[in-house]
């Protein structure tokens, strides 16, 4: 039997999923003169900001767990440590998915997820992320393959 901490990765990327919802959904309202959008208030805290990253985190933490067991699991030892340092994709793939909106999704978490875990603020690329749509992302991509491996 393997002993792991999966589920407890999981749960953690959830609930803080959750919680990031919570504090985007209370920190906005209607715009006054009824036009479409919100009007968002400022969170001298990033509470969700904070919420997202710890998502992003525990479901990189999870996936790289899952990938790892079910690698073994399916293939063993060997193949595992032949696709170790291959990215999110390639293990996907190995393991039966083959869904092109489960590979982007797949795929732009693995590029984001880095970029904003190992930030390098001198090295902009020009592109502004927000933690709280990646955040969304990863939700969707636990959740996908979640179904795809059930």
């Amino acid at each position: 039997m393997t002993y792991s901490n999966i589920s407890v990765y999981k749960s953690i990327a959830e609930d803080s999923f959750l919680k990031m919802k919570e504090y985007t959904d209370s920190n906005r309202s209607p715009k006054s003169d009824g036009s479409e959008g919100w009007v968002i208030k400022y969170d001298p805290r990033q509470n969700s900001f904070k919420q997202a990253m710890i998502s992003l985190v525990f479901t990189g933490m999870w996936l790289e767990s899952l990938l790892h067991q079910k690698i073994i699991q399916m293939f063993g030892e060997e193949k595992f440590k032949e696709y170790d340092f291959k990215p999110y994709e390639e293990k996907l793939k190995l393991l039966g998915i083959n869904d092109s909106s489960v590979i982007e999704c797949a795929e732009r978490f693995r590029k984001c997820r880095k970029e904003l875990v190992h930030e390098k603020a001198h090295f902009d690329n020009g592109e502004i992320k927000m933690a709280e749509k990646e955040a969304e992302n990863a939700r969707q991509l636990l959740l996908s393959i979640s179904e795809a491996l059930s």
